[in-house]
């Protein structure tokens, strides 16, 4: 019997599981508006960090109480975001079409990817800093970018988690109802040690506290 016991390893493992595939649902239904993908992905780490990692509150709770509270911050934003890829792959795309020159055409093939990692990597830390800090949007943004470029070795692994999720949805779709929260869950070990580093004194102390509870 004790292996069915609420506190057991196999129980607890299959607690976070079923989480993480409630988790997931439920940040795929947001999403389907599109414009609300940012404040999704904002919920999504946030109630990661708070129920999954920390187990305080409940998902659908929490999800949506945080989905509410950063809808008109992150909207923004995020129409930002997809109005910036949505340029970066139009360009790309015209330039295709009407560039010959292969070595023109490689050029502009590397900007492009190179404008197109760099708002991912904007991105991957931009969403979980609004979900954990409040501030303005402009700070916000640009503290996300500060931090691509201060935590750079961090950045590359943030985004080989991305490309490893990305490969494991195109081997197996069905991975979809599981892993965004998986990944989130993965991303949120690295974005917190580096967060942690920015937080005030007071915010430290009030995180062992809730911790200890």
């Amino acid at each position: 019997m004790g292996i069915f016991n609420y506190d057991s390893g196999i129980m607890r493992a299959l607690n976070k599981f079923t989480d993480c595939m409630l988790l997931s649902v439920l940040f795929l239904v947001s999403c389907i508006p599109v414009f609300t993908i940012g404040t999704a992905a904002t919920a999504l780490y946030y109630t990661v960090y708070k129920v999954l990692r920390k187990d305080r509150g409940y998902i659908f709770r929490d999800y949506l109480a945080s989905f509410r509270d950063n809808f008109k911050q992150t909207v923004p934003i995020w129409l930002l975001v997809l109005l910036n890829g949505m340029v970066l792959g139009a360009d790309w795309n015209i330039m295709r079409q009407y560039t010959k020159d292969e070595t023109i055409m490689s050029i502009l093939t590397v900007v492009f990817f190179v404008g197109m990692t760099v708002l991912l990597a904007w991105s991957s830390y931009l969403f979980p800093y609004m979900a954990r800090f409040e501030n303005t949007r402009k700070q916000s943004m640009k503290n996300a970018i500060l931090l691509v470029v201060a935590h750079l070795p961090m950045t590359v692994l943030l985004l080989a988690l991305i490309l490893i999720a990305v490969f494991l949805f195109y081997m197996a779709p069905l991975l979809i109802v599981f892993l965004p929260a998986v990944h989130a869950l993965t991303a949120s070990f690295i974005l917190e040690r580096i967060f942690r580093k920015y937080m005030t004194e007071e915010e430290r102390t009030r995180e062992e506290e809730l911790d200890r509870v």
